[in-house]
């Protein structure tokens, strides 16, 4: 189990009436640097953070966390699309995606343009291990500030030296996974044999 993972570190704000019980707090911002990520089974991604004036908070929702202060803000629950599968994740920063640029399908079918972070991929729970149900979430950072977690299916990514055609207007002719394949299972006969000969039985032809 690896309930905490560390992130490339990042600076961000976080609105100070997360932390704070007086609701006039909520204009007002503190700047943090975010640092370390967390997920817990049926939750909202979140994330550990230093804050300028030395406190330490974990737990921190990918909701409440923003690179600038946002014009536009979007409801928590449009951010991230499905919970944590489990506190088994791991992390990464695919370096072909860096920076990459993408346009992002909300829950309500509507658009909005940000730039990817990092992903982070579940593993040992019963979703992800049924290939059907499998999803990774890619953390990226909408242009109007605020943090999204998004699975394959919701983004449109963007490379003008690659992605050069458009997708099919039928996008429903795309099938979901169904197995993941095992390559010990289709024959009686294992590979391996029961010599010391490192080679087996291969023979090489010149």
């Amino acid at each position: 189990m690896k309930l905490n993972s560390n992130i490339p570190s990042f600076k961000a704000l976080v609105k100070k009436s997360y932390f704070t019980k007086d609701p006039n707090d909520s204009n007002e911002y503190y700047n943090v640097y975010v640092f370390g990520i967390q997920s817990v089974g049926g939750k909202i991604v979140t994330f550990h953070v230093l804050t300028d004036s030395g406190m330490l908070r974990s737990r921190v929702p990918l909701s409440e966390i923003y690179t600038k202060i946002p014009t536009n803000d979007i409801p928590f629950n449009y951010k991230q699309l499905w919970d944590c599968f489990s506190e088994n994740v791991a992390v990464i920063e695919y370096d072909f995606l860096a920076f990459h640029r993408a346009q992002v399908v909300l829950r309500d079918g509507s658009k909005v343009w940000a730039t990817y972070i990092l992903t982070i991929d579940w593993y040992n729970n019963p979703y992800s291990d049924e290939p059907s149900d499998y999803k990774c979430g890619h953390i990226l950072e909408s242009d109007d500030g605020y943090l999204l977690c998004m699975p394959n299916n919701r983004i449109f990514w963007k490379d003008s030296n690659f992605v050069t055609k458009p997708l099919p207007d039928d996008l429903k002719q795309f099938k979901v996974d169904t197995d993941l394949a095992s390559v010990e299972n289709q024959s009686d006969r294992w590979v391996a044999e029961d010599t010391n000969s490192f080679y087996y039985d291969i023979i090489q032809e010149l």
